[in-house]
């Protein structure tokens, strides 16, 4: 047997990272709160990195999760996937779009999750990340917006929102946007653009990132913003696994 072979099979028999599928329930105000949660099944000396991917209107934590799958393309992280509940006079679950709405009760479900997870798992902010779809993409805004510290990077897929400001502390962004969505959208995205720019405080060139987009770079106590859009329409991007994984990972700069 050559060594080339004897090694090609040693590389074919090497353990993969597989994330062992939890459920974490919780009682927020006399409502029960759910998520479903990845956890890689070998351990790690150091944190781990955490990724919360908020789903849109009218889908559930399973179902998108069987559909995105981040936790088997990113099998050394903790991915959750948190569901929804329903908004009033509506059948279908979401999340909140403003301060105030719903009574707060998915900030305050994403402020116990990260809280559970700390203490489970010893995951930190500099190592959190958020994604979220379409109504999950406003939620997304929205922590941004009010829980800036408590992740290191944003990625908003699948929604609109040109009139979008915070006073908080920019942090890098990643924005995606599907050129199959509905043509009466493509105003509110270069509005989105904008605003998100205005926020991160980006400013001159544009320069090609990760095959699909273009980044901006920040001024003095800015942050990194990128946004590009994908060949599909109002779905999760085939690559938007690979982007979003690519985009957390770098090393971006503080502001």
């Amino acid at each position: 047997m050559s060594r080339w072979f004897f090694a090609a099979l040693l590389i074919g028999v090497l353990p993969v990272a597989q994330a062992v599928e939890q459920r974490l329930e919780f009682e927020i105000e006399g409502q029960k709160r759910r998520v479903l949660l990845f956890v890689p099944d070998e351990p790690s000396a150091e944190p781990r990195t955490l990724v919360v991917v908020f789903h849109g209107r009218g889908d559930d934590d399973r179902a998108f999760a069987r559909a995105v799958r981040l936790h088997q393309d990113w099998p050394k992280a903790i991915v959750a996937y948190p569901r929804g509940e329903l908004r009033e006079n509506s059948t279908q679950r979401g999340w909140q779009y403003r301060p105030g709405d719903q009574g707060d009760r998915d900030l305050a479900l994403t402020d116990r999750l990260l809280e559970e997870l700390s203490r489970r798992h010893g995951t930190q902010p500099e190592k959190t990340h958020v994604a979220g779809f379409s109504n999950g993409g406003h939620f997304t805004l929205l922590l941004m917006a009010e829980r800036p510290h408590a992740f290191a990077t944003f990625t908003v897929i699948g929604s609109v929102a040109p009139g979008f400001s915070s006073e908080s502390p920019p942090k890098p962004v990643l924005y995606l946007f599907g050129r199959g969505e509905d043509r009466r959208y493509r105003e509110d995205w270069a509005g989105t653009v904008e605003a998100l720019a205005r926020h991160n405080r980006t400013q001159g060139p544009l320069t090609k990132f990760m095959g699909c987009c273009h980044l901006q770079s920040p001024s003095a106590k800015g942050a990194p913003f990128v946004f590009g859009t994908y060949g599909a329409g109002h779905i999760w991007p085939s690559q938007g696994n690979q982007w979003l994984k690519e985009f957390s990972q770098h090393p971006w700069p503080s502001p």
